[in-house]
């Protein structure tokens, strides 16, 4: 066998749809020869139709054989060897035994394919001999068996079965010496010719084999996955709270989980009838079914519609068009139980309550015990008159501080949103700047693209938030020059105000921290400069954030920006 032969049949028989790895077969010396000829696994059920089909191909062949012997022996031909009847007869036989075996069973699949190609092999050579000269009505009887080892066998048996033919031909023309002369060399000729197409025909069959079992596994890992992703949308769709519908073109029902059918009241039966007639003719869902159709005639994302369910449930619906799916658009719609999420929200400003009320006993808690032990101190005889006022101007100190925290709190619960009014924010920035850096000139650096720019804010809440960001500012920067930078970008029109120190920027981790409420660094901080600070600027249809510019160099520095209300944050670069 040429090498590149062997190469291609060692690299193809993990394709062959019933192969066993090669490290498999060391139980048996059998076992090892057989999947060096065919190797051997259980076959796909497409594989194991088209071996039936060829049993029953096999069957009509042998039929036809011992037709031809009969029709031989009435006619009693010449040179005819009453034997060749009784084998045609055994042969039909032993195909009529492979076939009813392999409808029963596909066990042993490999051995029926190795059973069936070599009596095939064995069955046609004797007929073809026992019929006499020049019989070549057989030549084309092996297709069958070359045909079965290149869709079955790998590339080895499908050449060897293949030579196996030619050499069976031959030996036919070798004995065609003994016949008188002329009648040899045409039928070697004859023999070469066919054994040859044999040849091609058997590797062609083996290259569609092998094309076909690749595309078959392609297929059925595609249908593994799809199966796979489709068991996991269903327990994706039974397992959501909210009731999910999926609709065609035609506001069809294709797919319902349990939640929506509990809340449009529809049972298994009345799911099947909206298949046919549609979403519309279910009174409950008439609005829903409303809704989608304006979703369909605008083609943009429509507000949630709400109506009425089943059993008095209030229900809120979100209509999504799925454009690009096979067989035309359709639609997803998202129904929820408003009553679920009243209670989810109510449940979510009862857990914030929960906290905001930890978080104040935490804080208060502690001026609270330093006025404590400052009364006891100062009711102590023996103290000064100026250990006394150090005592008083302790418990002042921490009746200030409880008295902040206090103000903090109230200020919560004004978070109603304001217009605000129209103003210049340079004016209060100059002061401000002025406010913290007297006493380090140079330190507070202060820029501006348009000082007349204009924002909508109140005066005093833009002041505190200011100063809040000021504060922070001052207690991690240096004292050199520029070392806080005030700066208001926008020409007409403020876009944002940015306060940048040059101290050190916060954390990664501690980021999504800055503006929970009581979260500080400082122990003598509230925690709720910043939170206070953000929520002011919601007020207003503004954003505080935090962002660091240069991050991972050693310049890197953070900054506080204020974004205006309609203005969208740029796109962070390196430096500004």
């Amino acid at each position: 066998m040429p090498a590149w032969a062997e190469s291609r049949g060692r690299a193809a028989e993990a394709d062959s749809g019933f192969a066993y790895p090669r490290s498999a077969s060391n139980s048996s010396q059998s076992r090892h020869l057989l999947d060096r000829l065919i190797s051997g696994a259980a076959p796909s059920r497409e594989r194991l139709r088209a071996f039936r089909l060829l049993g029953a191909a096999r069957l009509v062949m042998g039929v036809i054989l011992l037709g031809w012997f009969v029709l031989m022996a009435l006619t009693q031909v010449r040179g005819f060897n009453p034997l060749g009847m009784r084998v045609a007869f055994a042969y039909v036989v032993l195909v009529v035994l492979q076939l009813g075996f392999s409808l029963i069973t596909s066990r042993g699949f490999a051995w029926q394919v190795l059973a069936a190609v070599c009596s095939d092999l064995l069955g046609y050579a004797a007929l073809q001999f026992l019929a006499g000269q020049p019989s070549r009505e057989f030549v084309l009887s092996y297709t069958l068996p070359v045909l079965a080892a290149g869709v079955y066998g790998n590339l080895r048996f499908t050449l060897a079965t293949a030579a196996a033919v030619t050499l069976v031909l031959l030996s036919q023309a070798f004995l065609m010496l003994t016949e008188p002369a002329g009648l040899a060399d045409p039928q070697f000729l004859g023999a070469g010719f066919v054994g040859a197409a044999y040849f091609a025909m058997g590797l062609l069959a083996w290259q569609l084999s092998q094309r076909l079992v690749r595309q078959e596994q392609r297929a059925r890992s595609s249908e593994v996955r799809a199966n796979r992703q489709q068991a996991i949308n269903r327990h994706v769709l039974l397992e959501q709270p909210d009731g999910v519908l999926v609709l065609d073109s035609v506001l069809r029902v294709e797919a319902a989980n349990p939640a929506a059918m509990r809340m449009l009241g529809l049972r298994d039966k009345d799911v099947s009838e909206l298949e046919r007639a549609g979403l519309a003719t279910y009174p409950g869902a008439r609005v829903l079914a409303e809704a989608v159709r304006r979703q369909d005639a605008s083609g943009k994302v429509q507000q949630p519609v709400m109506f009425d369910g089943a059993d008095g449930l209030r229900l809120q619906a979100r209509v999504q068009l799925l454009r690009q799916l096979p067989g035309g658009h359709g639609y997803v719609v998202f129904v929820q139980d408003l009553r679920e999420i009243s209670h989810q929200i109510q449940q979510d400003k009862l857990a914030a309550l929960g906290r905001l009320v930890a978080g104040v006993a935490h804080e208060i808690r502690n001026p609270l015990g330093a006025i404590a032990q400052a009364n006891q101190l100062a009711a102590e005889a023996g103290l000064s008159e100026e250990q006394r006022q150090r005592m008083s101007a302790l418990i002042a100190q921490n009746v200030d501080r409880l008295n902040r925290i206090v103000e903090d709190v109230l200020d919560l619960g004004r978070s109603s949103a304001r217009e605000g009014v129209e103003l210049q924010p340079m004016r209060l920035l100059r002061e401000l700047a002025f406010e913290f850096g007297h006493d380090t000139p140079g330190r507070i650096e202060l820029l501006a693209d348009d000082e007349a720019a204009i924002m909508h804010f109140d005066p005093q809440h833009l002041r505190r938030v200011l100063v809040n960001l000021l504060s922070n500012a001052r207690r991690f920067a240096s004292n050199r020059h520029g070392a806080i930078r005030i700066r208001q970008r926008g020409v007409g029109q403020v876009k944002e105000i940015s306060v940048a120190n040059d101290g050190p920027v916060v954390a990664a981790p501690l980021r999504a921290q800055l503006f929970e409420p009581f979260f500080t660094t400082d122990s003598r901080g509230t925690g709720l400069g910043l939170y206070i600070s953000q929520e002011l600027c919601s007020r207003y249809a503004a954003r505080l954030e935090y962002r660091v510019r240069r991050e991972h160099e050693p310049k890197a520095f953070g900054e506080f920006v204020i974004f205006a209300m309609a203005a969208e944050p740029p796109v962070q670069a390196g430096e500004a």
